[in-house]
């Protein structure tokens, strides 16, 4: 009877770290950015290269966890509206910290860098 409460209760406390850890370490992946650098030209928001960008955008948070964590797009945009991007994560995080880290990137790159061409 003893060792299984002190199984219990080693089981438990084991878990309590791994969600711990877990959990600290997904808010270490998100909480600063590690570097970004804005382009100083500015675009139109209501001009096509405000398409390209957002098709871009969203083709890197919907792809980049399902293309191996590494993604390249291009928008079908030509001329000056052309926009095209990368991202990736690395091969060690789960699917969810990768889609949350893309998806974040994207809401930083859209407030420190918003209506300026490249980020």
């Amino acid at each position: 009877m003893v060792s299984t409460f002190r199984m219990r209760v080693l089981t438990t406390f084991l878990i309590g770290i791994l969600e711990f850890s877990y959990s600290v370490r997904s808010e270490e992946l998100f909480s600063k950015p590690l570097d970004h650098t804005c382009n100083g030209d500015v675009y139109d928001k209501n001009g096509p290269f405000a398409d390209s960008l957002y098709y871009v955008l969203v083709g890197l948070e919907n792809e980049t966890p399902k293309q191996g964590y590494d993604y390249y797009i291009t928008s079908p945009y030509p001329n000056d509206a052309l926009a095209y991007g990368h991202a990736s994560c690395t091969s060690n995080v789960a699917y969810s910290d990768c889609d949350t880290c893309v998806k974040l990137a994207r809401a930083y790159l859209m407030t420190v860098c918003g209506g300026r061409i490249g980020g």
